[in-house]
């Protein structure tokens, strides 16, 4: 089935155009906004087992709706939009261009605090990972 495009006048959307996201759409993943330059957040080197952790988290959350990973707080997964004014990044995500300042910031934990948290925005059916918060730096 071809996918749906509709137009849009929301200055939040690039380009105009946007893939009409379905209520059952499953989560996907993209690395197009990952920030390595803050090392603070996102250390240039991670600890053994983190990327395989990564990986895991990833493919199971790749078997959730957007939906539900929007509306379903779930304590295992520790998902929800940032308070920036919290943060130790009060900014948000200032790398980003500023067509997207408008979305809001994700997280989710990959374990108990042992392997920190991934942070980043939601655009139609994809969460985009700008940090790899192996620390957990930025809620201190």
């Amino acid at each position: 089935m071809p996918r749906r495009i509709k137009k849009t006048s929301s200055p939040k959307e690039a380009g105009g155009i946007k893939k009409a996201a379905l209520p059952n759409e499953l989560l996907r993943f993209s690395f197009k906004f990952f920030d390595g330059t803050d090392i603070e957040v996102c250390p240039p080197a991670f600890p053994n087992g983190y990327t395989r952790k990564l990986m895991e988290r990833m493919r199971d959350l790749s078997g959730w709706t957007v939906s539900r990973f929007e509306t379903r707080y779930d304590k295992a997964i520790r998902n929800h939009t940032h308070d920036w004014p919290k943060t130790s990044r009060p900014n948000g995500f200032a790398a980003l261009n500023e067509q997207f300042h408008a979305y809001p910031g994700w997280q989710f934990q990959l374990s108990a605090n042992e392997h920190g948290r991934v942070h980043g925005i939601i655009i139609d059916n994809t969460f985009y990972v700008i940090w790899l918060d192996v620390s957990h730096r930025l809620y201190p």
